[in-house]
């Protein structure tokens, strides 16, 4: 199995964005932005910038927990406003998406999983 070579810094801030959509997904809301994420890491750049790292590291946690992909409910300010939340434009370009499977057709099937998904069942989020 080809290990990744993350640091702590970015192992704790992936698991951290896992429960964070977790517990916005319990609470009702049906998407965070790339800067309500970075806000609630308490990261000092509250633009999203340099989230990248964070949501592929989650994206793969998912993926080896056999749990839905969070960073799908991780998208643009403006789509979210307009009704329709989506990652952003460069999240397909850069090849993020097609490394986890999936295509931006994929990605409202797969918000819906993470949605429906029980999260307080995985214990080591703690989110009784």
């Amino acid at each position: 199995m080809d290990k990744r070579r993350v640091s702590p810094l970015t192992k704790q801030r992936a698991f951290a964005t896992i429960k964070l959509v977790a517990k916005a997904v319990l609470s009702g809301e049906q998407a965070l932005t790339y800067s309500q994420l970075a806000l609630r890491l308490g990261m000092s750049k509250v633009n999203g910038q340099g989230l990248s790292s964070y949501l592929n590291e989650a994206a793969a946690l998912c993926a080896e927990h056999s749990l839905p992909n969070v960073s799908v409910l991780v998208v643009s300010k403006d789509s979210l406003d307009q009704g329709r939340p989506m990652p952003s434009e460069g999240s397909f370009t850069d090849g993020f998406y097609a490394s986890t499977g999936l295509t931006k057709a994929d990605i409202p099937a797969e918000q819906e999983r993470v949605r429906m998904f029980d999260w307080k069942s995985v214990r080591s989020l703690n989110l009784e």
